[in-house]
């Protein structure tokens, strides 16, 4: 009974309140009704002096009661308003025992698990995704959400870390590749940096041996084990064991049970048999030129078994080359001492002329014959190379936008993305709200200053074909008052807008973009893309953008850069009802980014079944241009002093920047005025620092390759000069582009005209 007492207390001081004064009336009316008219005449005034006597009393009583309760009332509001508008340092004291301190415990309980939770997602925020958190029930709708967003993180950064380490292995395999060692020391390497990368026990390299037509055999080149090398001989016959039946399936094999002694691993602590076993095929199309062999105690990934296929093509590329470089080699040694035979016999010769004239006619015949096909052995040869690096910067190159739209695709799915679209289409559209006319006119003229002095002066630079202010000026509201916030009244110079997270305004939108901009950088600064946005698939509004040109926030259905590539690009992926579609949009002039080359690709962001958004990604041209220029190390691709590879489309314009105008501009432009280029079209070429769209490369090889084909062919370039070409078409979906591998042929032959001026 006391408890009930305890926790009724507020209750019953209410109510003995309200009783007080019904009580004073009962008391008042019983006397009235005890006494006779005449005296209640006599004694009227007593009376009623009695009553309102007790009437100030209970007032008085009331007054404390009230004030207090209401004081406590207040307490309670201004906690709550502090929660709501989060803010968690404000604790509500408790001190009596009834209803309202009921309520203000709950209220301190329900900040105490707010600033947990808050703890929690500040940990996630940091990056610490072993942080602790568990949830008080299993009705906590949001400890559960903030569980799941620490899962889902947790399989992005996996997700990150398998590609970021293929892109890290593919980077070091092109420096181990790149060497110009001979076949055993580039076997061991290629063995060393498997098994090291994989973390492996044992690793081999077996190649085949095919000089002996009757006697073909898998011979082994190198084996590592434990940072030990193994000087071992071994060969194993075509089709014997798993090695030779791999080799003639032409197909991985992965054993996680490998039988008992069939390979032992062996350290200073004694004997051990690895339990993993992968043997993968080294093939260029579907031959096979050898097999790798690596061992394992811990079992092999997805992504590192696809990664050894992967490499594996390049290892039997570089493989072929080398053998073709030893034979090339070996017949130039041979047809050099079969010439410096023949230079002896015919200073003999000489002192016989007489008596063996027809003998000496043979021998030049022979001569004409020898030099004849040394220079068709030496054409082939050349060829043979150029076949090869065309071929390797084919793969490379589609296996890079093959990369570029699982990537895209993969990025649209993470859910701080769909997140990310729909808090910022929300936030877009209520940017102008509250904006006086006053201060439209201040964001007009700060726009308009940014315009004049900085947009206009840039693309003047690139472009002959000038518009007026007016004519690039953003028509919509919202488009002029976020261009104004994060590009005219940033801080940072043009070209670093990206660095502001925040503008000063204290608008949703300022909250929203502080909160994603900085991952959304860091994605693009780790993969190298020009720009990243957001676009909301009913308006074509574009809601982001990290680096901020003067597209951000138009729309890309109605706006100045609807019929761009960029725009076209866009309306496929809004109208598109396939969750998988990705669209690659060609390179185009591009004015938000001063009229420079620019390509795009596309894709929606679903959220759930629901379309929320449309991902876009402005294409990485140093990225692309790095693949193919060898990181501008065309002569240890073998490419030589005049050699390199392009991309071209279907236009015959470059879609990758030329060798000569990274090495020697000067020369370059000259050489193209020469050939009736114009002066306004080599002065772009000269203030861009680029050729793509801008240079055309017109020859019989460039349209067989755009036709489908695959070959080689010796023609003359637009400069009349002789030129040995490797052509292939690209398998990139949505664009028309071939690869050509090109080497002046007076380089290819400079040991042959050597040889024949000795001779």
């Amino acid at each position: 009974m006391a408890i009930f007492l305890k926790k009724r207390q507020f209750q019953l001081k209410s109510l003995s309140l309200f009783l007080i004064p019904v009580f004073l009336l009962l008391v008042l009316l019983c006397y009235l009704a005890a006494r006779s008219p005449e005296k209640l005449a006599s004694e009227r005034f007593p009376a009623v002096t009695i009553f309102l006597a007790l009437l100030v009393l209970y007032v008085i009583l009331l007054i404390p009661f009230t004030k207090k309760t209401r004081t406590r009332i207040l307490t309670i509001g201004t906690s709550i308003a502090d929660l709501a508008a989060g803010k968690f340092n404000n604790t509500v004291t408790v001190k009596e025992q009834d209803e309202i301190a009921d309520i203000a415990l709950g209220i301190n309980t329900l900040k105490d698990d707010l600033m947990r939770k808050t703890e929690f997602a500040e940990e996630i925020r940091k990056g610490n995704l072993d942080a602790a958190y568990k949830p008080n029930n299993a009705d906590d709708l949001l400890g559960h959400s903030l569980l799941k967003l620490k899962e889902n993180l947790l399989v992005v950064k996996e997700e990150d870390q398998k590609r970021n380490w293929t892109t890290d292995g593919l980077a070091k395999f092109v420096e181990v590749l790149r060497s110009n060692k001979n076949i055993d020391a580039l076997a061991h390497d290629i063995t060393k940096s498997l098994v090291n990368l994989l973390n492996a026990n044992q690793g081999a390299i077996f190649i085949l041996n095919d000089d002996h037509s009757h006697d073909k055999h898998l011979e082994m080149l190198a084996c590592y084990a434990f940072n030990r090398t193994k000087h071992l001989t071994k060969k194993v016959a075509i089709g014997e064991g798993l090695i030779g039946q791999t080799f003639l399936e032409k197909e991985t094999l992965y054993l996680k049970e490998v039988p008992e002694d069939f390979v032992r691993i062996t350290s200073g602590l004694g004997e051990a048999n690895p339990k993993n076993l992968l043997i993968t095929p080294l093939k260029v199309n579907e031959d096979v030129v050898g097999i790798v062999e690596l061992a394992s105690f811990k079992p092999f990934q997805e992504h590192e078994i696809a990664f050894v296929e992967k490499i594996g093509e390049n290892i039997a590329h570089t493989i072929l080359s080398f053998r073709t470089n030893e034979n090339t080699k070996r017949l130039l040694d041979e047809s050099h001492q079969q010439a410096e035979n023949m230079r002896a016999q015919e200073e003999e010769l000489r002192q016989n002329q007489e008596e063996l004239q027809a003998t000496q006619e043979e021998i030049s015949r022979k001569y004409n014959a020898l030099f004849k096909q040394l220079a068709e052995l030496n054409y082939q040869s050349k060829f043979d190379q150029l076949k090869s690096i065309n071929s390797t910067k084919k793969r490379n190159i589609e296996y890079y936008f093959d990369i570029i739209r699982n990537q895209i695709r993969t990025f649209a799915e993470n859910k701080m993305v769909v997140s990310a679209v729909n808090d910022f289409k929300k936030a877009f559209a209520k940017i102008h709200e509250g904006i006086s006319d006053e201060k439209l006119a201040t964001i007009k003229d700060s726009l308009r200053e940014y315009y004049a002095n900085e947009f206009i002066p840039r693309i003047k630079d690139n472009t002959d074909q000038l518009e007026r202010v007016e004519h690039y000026f953003p028509e919509e509201i919202r488009a002029d008052v976020l261009q104004y916030l994060y590009i005219s009244n940033n801080p940072h110079p043009t070209g670093q807008k990206s660095l502001l997270n925040r503008s000063e305004d204290e608008s949703e939108y300022s909250k929203v973009h502080a909160h994603y901009h900085p991952v959304m950088r860091s994605f693009l600064e780790k993969f190298g893309y020009y720009d990243i946005f957001l676009i909301d698939h009913i308006t074509g509004e574009m809601v982001y953008s990290v680096f901020k040109e003067i597209d951000f926030a138009t729309s890309l259905l109605t706006g100045l850069y609807s019929k761009t590539n960029f725009g076209r690009v866009v309306k496929e992926a809004i109208e598109s009802t396939d969750k998988n579609f990705v669209k690659l949009a060609d390179f185009e002039p591009y004015d938000p980014s001063y009229h420079t080359p620019a390509s795009f690709i596309a894709c929606p962001i679903y959220d759930g079944d629901e379309k929320a958004g449309i991902l876009v990604f402005q294409m990485p041209i140093n990225k692309i241009n790095q693949i193919l220029t060898g990181d501008a190390n065309w002569h240890d691709d073998g490419l030589g002093e005049s050699g390199e590879t392009l991309m071209i489309g279907s236009d015959y314009k470059l879609r990758s920047i030329a060798r000569e105008l990274m090495e020697n501009k000067k020369r370059y432009l000259s050489g193209l005025k020469k050939i009736g280029y114009s002066d306004s079209i080599t002065l772009q070429i000269d203030k861009m620092n680029t050729s793509i769209l801008l240079e055309t490369i017109k020859l019989t090889s460039v349209d067989k390759a755009l036709q489908g084909e695959t070959g080689t062919q010796i023609e003359k370039n637009k400069h009349n000069i002789e030129m040995l070409n490797a052509f292939a078409p690209l398998n990139i979906p949505d664009v028309h582009w071939i690869i050509l591998s090109t080497m002046k042929e007076e380089e290819a032959s400079m040991r042959i005209n050597d040889l024949r001026k000795g001779a």
